[in-house]
């Protein structure tokens, strides 16, 4: 259980990384918005976005934890889709690539050719993230690896998300609305009985910086 976990974990936080990364530059942030359409459209809202981040987090998370354990490879899965279309109408298929230049190159063309940008989202998502925490050691519960499956929400909340608000208020200790409710999401489940079995919130601004939170949220 404890290797599981902690390989979510820092799969997690390599999500908040790029989650960061992609909300740091407004101007970036707006390239890699892209309305939902059709069948991928939240009924809920009259206007549903996914972002670039999204779609890499899924994929991120997908590939580092399919990478430890091969045998999930196929019983991870994730509530976005991984195609992506940029402002020239070609749909581009987002993944991870064995090399950072690799992933740099695939993410130009979303990108329509900002090599800058797709350079230090690639830095991000081949960056080793690691956690040392004594804690995770104690986790002596035996869990097959065969008998599960993982789905990943990658940024939960999107819309408050995208809209960069700071939210002060909320009740219980619970942020409901604003920045500090995007989370992203990895649960563990059975795959035979569909019953969750743990899961992992990470919450990527969470704290902030005072001088960044001038800067950078003031809108």
């Amino acid at each position: 259980m404890a290797s599981i976990l902690t390989a979510l974990i820092c799969a997690s936080e390599k999500s908040a990384n790029i989650a960061r990364a992609c909300k740091r530059e407004e101007a970036l942030f707006q390239l890699l918005i892209e309305e939902k359409k059709g069948p991928d459209k939240n009924k809920k809202f009259l206007q549903d976005f996914k972002t670039l981040a999204d779609v890499i987090i899924q994929e991120v998370i997908k590939n580092d934890i399919a990478e430890k354990f091969p045998e999930l490879a196929p019983h991870i899965a994730g509530e976005e889709s991984n195609k992506f279309e940029n402002g020239l109408g070609e749909t581009i298929t987002v993944k991870v690539c064995k090399t950072e230049q690799g992933t740099a190159e695939l993410l130009s063309k979303v990108l329509e050719g900002n090599l800058k940008a797709a350079g230090l989202l690639a830095k991000c998502i081949h960056e080793d993230v690691h956690i040392d925490d004594p804690a995770l050691q104690k986790l002596t519960k035996d869990i097959p690896v065969d008998t599960i499956g993982i789905w990943v929400d990658p940024i939960d909340s999107t819309n408050q998300y995208i809209k960069g608000q700071l939210e002060e208020k909320f009740k219980d200790g619970i942020h409901t609305h604003g920045l500090k409710s995007a989370a992203v999401l990895i649960g563990v489940f059975d795959r035979n009985s569909g019953q969750p079995i743990m899961g992992v919130i990470n919450i990527p601004f969470n704290e902030m910086d005072p001088i960044l939170r001038y800067i950078d949220f003031q809108h």
